[in-house]
């Protein structure tokens, strides 16, 4: 860092006033991490231009120094192109963005699938047992001497209801 960069000179001015780092953050709403690529002049770690003069602009008046000045000193300067911030790393957050909810969408609709399935096949437990079938059963085991209602129960109810 050049002892005559706006960033050493915004560092300065800050320092003058007795302003820590985290002050003038808070004040501005700028991440320190910005504010300390600003200091240093890092401009390539930093966003497009548009978003520099703003960060600039917002120091300047956090630490109460005129902002127009900061700025023509800055504009003096600067480099004459600016590398813009790289949009890969944006692009890969918004595909995992987008997997995650499609994968969160697919598991809600599976989860609810499967409870109404679940729901809607599940016997009521309220339902009273039907007993008009089991009767003629235990009346006949009952005749035969059996303690149990099987198939030749069966076979034999319906074959003495015929005669």
């Amino acid at each position: 860092m050049r002892a005559d960069s706006i960033g050493y000179w915004l560092k300065t001015e800050r320092e003058t006033r007795h302003l820590s780092i985290e002050e003038v953050a808070s004040t501005t709403r700028i991440p320190r991490r910005t504010l300390e690529s600003l200091e240093e002049d890092r401009f390539e770690d930093l966003p497009s231009g548009v978003f520099v003069r703003g960060f600039i602009k917002a120091y300047a008046t956090a630490v109460d120094i005129d902002a127009d000045e900061v700025l023509a000193r800055f504009d003096s300067e600067r480099p004459r192109a600016l590398p813009p911030a790289p949009l890969a790393t944006v692009h890969s957050r918004r595909r995992y963005g987008a997997l995650v909810l499609a994968i969160t969408t697919f598991a809600l609709f599976a989860i609810i699938v499967a409870t109404f399935s679940l729901v809607r096949r599940a016997p009521a437990q309220d339902d009273p047992i039907e007993l008009s079938s089991a009767l003629p059963c235990r009346v006949e085991a009952a005749k035969a001497e059996r303690s149990y209602c099987g198939p030749s129960t069966i076979a034999t109810l319906t074959e003495s209801s015929r005669s």
